[in-house]
């Protein structure tokens, strides 16, 4: 017996707000077994500057979050809730903490990163400033997309 199935022309896709199209690759790569290259996802969230970033795929990512406190799961989480795309304050404020106080979160997510990666020059996150106390943040697309499979298996 043949499931019925659903084919989505890329104009269609590209139209959907980043937020259905990021599930909907997690759903895709989910059920390839969560190995598989997540490349579509890295064309299909445009006016993004992810130049230098890490792109995790989905085994990577679980290996990332082996051992995270409960802090760096919730930023993780928040951040990948945002598809990616945030501001510190906003993350600072879900964590109980100043944008400064999270320096060293965010240090550790580049140490992280690097460890898993074996890149010393790796990027987990770029930053663009907003105002004169804000940030921005950008999480890769794709590594945006192993990370919410990774966390849902985590429970």
């Amino acid at each position: 017996m043949s499931e019925f199935s659903i084919t989505i022309p890329a104009s269609a896709y590209k139209a959907f707000d980043p937020p259905v199209q990021q599930a909907i690759m997690a759903y895709v790569v989910s059920q390839l077994g969560g190995e598989a290259s997540i490349g579509a996802v890295d064309s299909a969230v445009e006016g993004r500057n992810e130049k230098g970033l890490a792109k995790l795929d989905v085994a990577e990512a679980k290996l990332f979050l082996n051992k995270c406190s409960e802090k760096t799961t919730l930023i993780l989480q928040e951040i990948v809730n945002r598809d990616g795309d945030f501001m510190t304050s906003a993350i600072a404020e879900l964590v109980g903490s100043t944008t400064g106080e999270l320096r060293g979160a965010w240090s550790g997510l580049t140490k992280r990163v690097r460890t898993i990666t074996k890149d010393a020059e790796a990027h987990l996150l770029n930053w663009f400033k907003q105002g004169d106390e804000d940030w921005r943040g950008i999480m890769a697309a794709h590594t945006v997309a192993s990370m919410r499979i990774a966390l849902a298996e985590r429970g």
